[in-house]
């Protein structure tokens, strides 16, 4: 049975039964799986997103936030639901890890309120001025909101995308440095934003390089001096899968995903060197993995495990 309240921004649906202790002040966390519409009310109010979470059981109010951004399907529920299993502290084998439990919060951009795939994976950076009216902004915002009405002690979240997610979360980076996503991953994107700036040869702009676009030196300097992780499935190599950018402008970047990300990689070293900063970004391979959500899911999980032991 389910109840449901609107409390600030969030009108949520929530099961009766909640986990971890009622503070004075602050909503209840509910137990298990859950949705709410976010209004995002230091962003664009006009366009709410639905975010599914999941709590699981014993986990208090001191546990991490694990966020997920979904794919061109904007099925964000089933993006939740690969992480599931492994929330309550174990690894894809089944087997108790290092990372212990963490909340699943898992935002879905509806095409009611981000019809086209731009104002997903460009972040309605194209269309809208100020950046905390951009998608990018979500997350932070919703992280703050959660901490709030929840009592959350956490200071910042670890953020996942794939497929148009891995989209949404390397333009995250580069656009809305400021962030406190750590570890942020983007797995498998199908093309990318290059580091590029007054090259009057190519015949391409933004959002295919960041020529024209709000990522100045001043920006990238401050996305590749932070800790990011791009994770690669090295079967990833369909020139012909359905959803692949086919577009001239993404040809250039590679055939398939796996060549596009290991181009965007090097653009990104090339970058840091001519910008004379660091370079701390990571690239993982996952062998044996096409474009498979779940899998590449498992793959991050163990990696952030193997990071916190």
């Amino acid at each position: 049975m389910n109840v449901h309240a609107l409390i600030g921004g969030l009108i949520l649906v929530v099961p009766l039964l909640a986990s971890g202790q009622s503070n004075i002040g602050h909503a209840i966390l509910p137990a298990g799986k859950s949705h709410f519409e976010f209004i995002d009310k230091k962003g664009d109010a006009t366009r709410p997103v639905t975010v599914w979470m999941y709590v699981p059981a014993g986990c208090d109010r001191g546990c991490p936030l694990q966020f997920v951004m979904h794919g061109v399907q904007r099925n964000a529920e089933t993006y939740l639901d690969h992480w599931v299993p492994f929330s309550a502290g174990f690894n894809p084998s089944g087997k108790p890890a290092g990372a212990g439990k963490f909340i699943v919060i898992a935002p879905e951009f509806k095409r009611q309120y981000f019809p086209d795939d731009d104002d997903y994976s460009l972040g309605r950076s194209t269309v809208e001025a100020d950046p905390e009216k951009w998608a990018f902004a979500v997350p932070e915002h919703l992280f703050d909101e959660l901490v709030l009405r929840y009592g959350l002690k956490a200071t910042g979240y670890r953020l996942f995308g794939h497929s148009a997610g891995g989209q949404f979360v390397h333009r995250l980076h580069l656009f809305y440095p400021q962030h406190r996503a750590n570890p942020i991953i983007a797995a498998n994107p199908g093309w990318y934003t290059q580091l590029e700036w007054g090259n009057t040869d190519t015949n391409f702009r933004f959002p295919y390089n960041t020529i024209g676009s709000r990522v100045d030196p001043t920006r990238a300097r401050a996305a590749l001096s932070r800790p990011f992780i791009l994770m690669l499935g090295d079967a990833d190599v369909d020139p012909n899968d359905k959803s692949l950018n086919k577009g001239r402008g993404a040809n250039t970047q590679g055939a398939f995903r796996f060549a596009r990300g290991n181009a965007f990689f090097d653009n990104a070293r090339a970058a840091a060197v001519a910008l004379n900063c660091k370079f701390v970004w990571q690239k993982v391979v996952v062998t044996g993995v096409a474009h498979d959500g779940a899998r590449m899911s498992e793959a991050a999980i163990s990696l952030m495990n193997g990071m916190e032991k």
